[in-house]
């Protein structure tokens, strides 16, 4: 927010630094003796530059002429530009008698041809800075207006032909532009005009203002009106209204309008650490407390997913706080991917980027994208973001109904907390996130429970959602470090666990793994039937990436499947086999385990036959205790 603010901010500030000036320059040439030189020396005093004027031409009367040519102003000793400011001529006419009472009325005021240069040195210093000197500051306060009406009072300004140069190295920012005043269309009053091009950041820059005139400040009650946009790059944002006083925004009846690609390329422009997310459209109205920004009444569409909410800005707070309370209707989980620098995965509604990274994660066969995430970022501001998402809709192997959390930011520590996803049948899965990103190798970490998770909505859409039944429970352990979704997970340590204490599976989805041979070649032609369980345990142990299967085993009535093998998060790949033990005879078995390996996107499996053909065999496999080894590895460290 205070980055736009900053942007109307030049536009007044321009206008009224040349006020400064201009004002500054009238008292002396009504109070001084020695014109041009006294001007000169005086102006200088006033501004904290040497100012240097050509020509002082002066009609005297109650309604005095005065006429300063070839007026340049040096910049700060750091500056760039040769100049602060340079115009060819200030010509205005001014009424003696009222500055008697210390009011300042100008009957017409023109500018002809200025240039204004803006520098932001490598300290946050700006050459305009009215602070670098007491007189300066003395000055600035006194001729700063504490509202609309304690403006000058100016019959006609008008400004031709103007310039404005704006140079911040450290945000790669550069504009140039015009500044002008123009009549109004059909019949209106004058209005102020400010253009201007540039880069920032390597990204076009475009921006231009129409607002109302200088006059309308003082010489009327009505509300001034505003009329922004801006382009930076693909993103867009508009601002128009009117202000009922624009020196401190009261009365304020403006509309905001930004969209673009990801939310989180407004950072640049605004000051703001947006979300990664696809591409989105905000509106909404801007109002404004002393040290307060309110963005109210808006509604977001981000990606498929809509959200109402009031985002405000503490600029009293250092750094600044942001607070957001969002709630969602309707929430599409895909939306989401993007905050972990993964992709949606349909293929309309993404931005450019995220379908170029779409595209190479499939070309590629990796599953994690090595997309970094500009983490510091959060850094630059804390915050307190709330979200409510009373319906989510999610991919069919994601039972999510609904999720809601909050993450708050503090000095550049982010935490997901509570965090909680409803899942269909009544289960849950909550707990907490975090990013640490005081360093620049942030550290990410994940504790999550997983709470009466029907195992049947994981294949809703599916032929085995109706031979599916029993509840999930499970713990996530998990922490890695890295700026990308990649190398967190080729980092990460940690376990994650998993237990079934009964339920059935599907004995078509079990026989076409290759484990039992004859009952698929019974089901094809018979249907499907249930498999019952007894139980069911995984835990993943993960050190450095590498994930080993620790106790991952089905317990069936006909026998215990067992996993073994390794993950290399790293490489993005899969090795492993499910080993058969039957429980008692089996006439046709094959003798071999059913092997699973590749890339995690598309792992290829296959039986690893010992035996070229089934033979009889003899099971002696016991039950599993199942209630001992749950408790067990949902309990351990």
């Amino acid at each position: 927010m205070k980055r736009w603010a900053r942007v109307l901010g030049w536009t007044a500030g321009i206008l009224l630094g040349l006020l400064i000036v201009a004002a500054g320059g009238i008292y002396l040439v009504a109070t001084s003796d020695y014109l041009r030189g006294q001007v000169e020396a005086r102006a200088s005093d006033l501004t904290g530059r040497k100012t240097s004027i050509a020509k002082v031409v002066v009609q005297w009367g109650w309604t005095a002429n005065v006429k300063l040519e070839g007026i340049e102003v040096a910049n700060a000793k750091w500056g760039k530009a040769p100049y602060m400011l340079k115009v060819d001529q200030v010509d205005f006419d001014i009424r003696l008698w009222p500055l008697l009472g210390g009011n300042l009325v100008l009957p017409r005021l023109v500018l002809r041809k200025p240039e204004v240069q803006v520098e932001v040195g490598d300290k946050e210093q700006l050459n305009w800075s009215m602070g670098e000197t007491p007189v300066v500051t003395g000055a600035a306060k006194a001729l700063e207006p504490d509202n609309r009406f304690d403006a000058p009072l100016i019959g006609k300004f008008e400004v031709t032909e103007g310039k404005l140069g704006y140079r911040d190295p450290k945000r790669k920012l550069e504009l140039d532009g015009t500044v002008s005043t123009a009549a109004g269309k059909a019949g209106d009053g004058p209005e102020a005009e400010l253009s201007l091009k540039g880069k920032l950041e390597g990204q076009p820059l475009e921006m231009r203002f129409v607002g109302g005139s200088v006059l309308m400040l003082r010489d009327t009650e009505q509300p001034y009106p505003l009329d922004l946009n801006v382009s930076f790059g693909a993103t867009k944002m508009t601002m128009k209204g009117t202000v009922q006083d624009p020196f401190k925004w009261t009365g304020a009846n403006v509309d905001l309008t930004l969209s673009g690609p990801n939310l989180s390329d407004i950072y640049p422009l605004l000051g703001i650490p947006g979300p990664p997310t696809p591409p989105y459209t905000i509106v909404g109205k801007l109002e404004r407390e002393p040290g307060l920004w309110k963005f109210v009444q808006s509604k977001w569409r981000v990606g498929e997913s809509d959200l109402t909410g009031e985002v405000t800005i503490d600029e009293r707070r250092k750094p600044e706080f942001l607070t957001a309370k969002l709630v969602s209707q309707k929430l599409v989980f895909e939306d989401l991917a993007p905050l972990v620098g993964a992709t949606p995965a349909r293929k309309t509604n993404v931005s450019p980027k995220q379908a170029q990274t779409q595209s190479q994660l499939e070309a590629s066969g990796d599953l994690f994208p090595n997309v970094p995430l500009h983490v510091e970022k959060i850094r630059a501001m804390n915050m307190d973001v709330t979200l409510d998402a009373k319906r989510v809709i999610a991919p069919p192997w994601l039972p999510v109904q609904a999720l809601s959390f909050r993450v708050l930011i503090q000095d550049g520590n982010a935490t997901v907390k509570p965090l909680t996803l409803s899942v269909l049948g009544g289960g849950a899965i909550a707990g907490e996130l975090g990013i640490d990103a005081r360093t620049d190798d942030p550290k990410v970490r994940a504790s999550l429970r997983l709470t009466d998770i029907e195992l049947r909505n994981f294949f809703r859409e599916s032929r085995y959602f109706d031979a599916t039944q029993g509840k999930i429970q499970g713990r996530v352990q998990l922490a890695g470090n890295g700026r990308s979704l990649a190398h967190v997970m080729g980092t990460a340590n940690g376990h994650m666990a998993f237990a079934l204490g009964g339920g059935s599976v599907s004995s078509l989805m079990v026989s076409l793994a290759g484990l039992q041979i004859f009952d698929a070649l019974v089901l094809y032609v018979a249907g499907d039937n249930r498999i019952p369980i007894k139980c069911a345990v995984s835990r993943l142990n993960f050190q450095q990436g590498n994930v080993s299967f620790d106790r991952t085993l089905l317990d069936t009535q006909k026998s215990v499947l067992h996993v073994k093998g390794q993950l290399s998060l790293k490489s993005q790949a899969v090795q492993a086999e499910i080993d058969s033990d039957p429980k008692s005879f089996n006439l046709l078995d094959l003798h071999g385990a059913v092997m699973v390996q590749g890339k995690l996107r598309t792992p290829q499996i296959s039986l690893g036959r010992v035996i070229p053909i089934p033979t009889p065999v003899f099971g002696s496999a016991k039950d599993v205790p199942c209630a001992g080894l749950t408790q067990e590895i949902l309990s351990g460290p």
